[in-house]
């Protein structure tokens, strides 16, 4: 069978939890073939993963720091130039305009009809996929038609030329993945709700390939809890939170399946309208092999917490640092490992800032990205979460796994996934999370306790095996017999 795999922000050019279920579905599938749409947010980024064989191309679709497609898509220095000549004022008002407005109509509002919707972008895609996109989006009949749309908003209208343009020119970034030609494929799986679906939707305007939908963290919720930092107007951030709605809903329209990947995310579904006979919750799973109680050399003596986590505004990381404070209190040889990437870079100095603030620099270590996780989480006597949002986060059961006591925020399918075998506190909220820290670093019969019955419940319910059978049976339900 071949797969249209669609992922955005992960697997293969980011390390994290989804890169790894990615990784992990490649590889447990390799009677499959895969071809991978990665939509990434800049084009200097290099594959991290050891690709398998049945890998069979990676097609890099970056939103940002490029000017024009074809600096990235392949194709021919005479399609190019046919494609610019091509596209004129003309030919853009007369064949491209009309399927934008519609398409303006429907984002603009959290509740779009998906069929409107995904027709005016097939038009859009048909036309970009034989013109110039740079000369398309610059013209001066999408200007028009855009300024026109604002106009007629009593909300939009009141937007200045200088936030007119830049919302244009994102909403330019975003569509980039309309020039994206389709590979043939049995089926389309998206791993998440956003642009990077609406691939998978023009294969199925196009030749009625089937759609399949896996749900991580909840996109909408992200990006509603991403827009509350952005220094931007409330009628823009109106407009970016129904676009990313419209977006979601859209996905889930086409989407013949739709997998949670934890019951949690599936009620937000349910707010969307999903039908609940598309829906079925697909666990993530651990391999119980690779992550395992092992006897490892450790760096720092005394009562050790460890957190594998991002450094960023979803993970909490300053959360854990307050927290800290807190244990360091009651035990004051405490120490705390962060290990994990800083893609948000104002947000890691902020962490380390604040660090300092609170004299907690040798308490709290960021050690950085490692490619052993598995050593990393027997380093400590407790693994932290200290997240706002997760899914069914893979540093869950990986520390549930390695036998470990776990302390986590209860978000998400945090405690679905944990059930009575850790300790779960309310998100941000630094002191609970520091005493019931302390509450185990004191207690080493509850840590046993907690570690052992934590394994066993990651390997009996969460395995490798069990998770990929299931997708295994979910691409032949949809996309028939390899």
């Amino acid at each position: 069978m071949r797969v249209l795999f669609l992922v955005s922000g992960v697997y293969p050019h980011y390390m994290g939890g989804v890169s790894t279920w990615a990784d992990q579905l490649v590889r447990g599938m390799g009677e499959h073939e895969f071809h991978v749409v990665s939509v990434v947010s800049n084009p200097h980024v290099e594959v991290r993963y050891a690709l398998p064989s049945n890998v069979k191309e990676i097609i890099t679709v970056p939103l940002w720091g490029t000017e024009k497609p074809e600096e990235y898509l392949p194709g021919s220095l005479s399609e190019t130039l046919r494609n610019r000549w091509r596209t004129t004022e003309g030919t853009v008002r007369a064949d491209f305009v009309h399927h934008f407005e519609t398409f303006l109509e429907e984002v603009k509002v959290a509740t779009p009809a998906p069929p409107r919707l995904a027709e005016a972008l097939y038009g859009m895609h048909r036309f970009l996929l034989d013109h110039d996109f740079r000369g398309t989006m610059r013209s001066r009949a999408v200007w028009d038609s855009f300024r026109g749309m604002l106009d007629r908003d009593p909300l939009l209208a009141s937007m200045d030329l200088y936030e007119a343009i830049d919302t244009l020119r994102s909403l330019g970034r975003y569509l980039r993945v309309l020039n994206v030609r389709p590979p043939a494929a049995d089926i389309a799986h998206a791993a998440i709700a956003s642009v990077a679906g609406l691939i998978g939707i023009m294969a199925h305007m196009e030749d009625g390939t089937p759609n399949i939908l896996t749900e991580h963290g909840v996109y909408v919720r992200e990006r509603m809890l991403d827009l509350i930092n952005q220094p931007i107007s409330p009628r823009a951030r109106v407009f970016w939170t129904n676009f990313h709605a419209a977006l979601a809903a859209l996905n889930y329209h086409y989407a013949e399946r739709v997998y949670p990947v934890c019951t949690f995310n599936s009620r937000w579904e349910d707010r969307f309208g999903v039908p609940r006979e598309k829906v079925h919750v697909l666990y993530n799973g651990v391999d119980g092999e690779t992550f395992r109680p092992r006897e490892i050399p450790r760096p720092h003596p005394g009562p050790t917490v460890v957190a594998v986590i991002r450094i960023d505004r979803l993970k909490d990381a300053l959360n854990l640092i307050e927290a800290m404070g807190y244990v360091r209190e009651a035990i004051p040889d405490a120490k705390c490992l962060i290990y994990g990437p800083s893609p948000d870079a104002d947000y890691a100095r902020l962490c380390v800032a604040e660090r300092a603030r609170r004299g907690l620099d040798s308490a709290v270590e960021f050690c950085g990205f490692t490619q052993e996780p598995e050593v990393a989480y027997n380093l400590g006597d407790v693994v932290v979460l200290s997240s706002v949002s997760e899914g069914f986060p893979f540093a869950l059961l990986e520390g549930m796994a390695s036998g470990k006591a776990v302390v986590a925020t209860d978000v998400g399918g945090v405690a679905e996934a944990l059930g009575d075998t850790g300790l779960l506190v309310p998100p941000r909220q630094p002191r609970r999370l520091g005493e019931a820290v302390v509450r185990v670093l004191k207690d080493p019969e509850l840590r046993r306790d907690l570690g052992a019955r934590a394994r066993s419940r990651a390997t009996g319910k969460y395995g490798l095996g069990e998770f990929i059978d299931a997708y295994r049976r979910a691409y032949a339900e949809v996309g028939g017999a390899s």
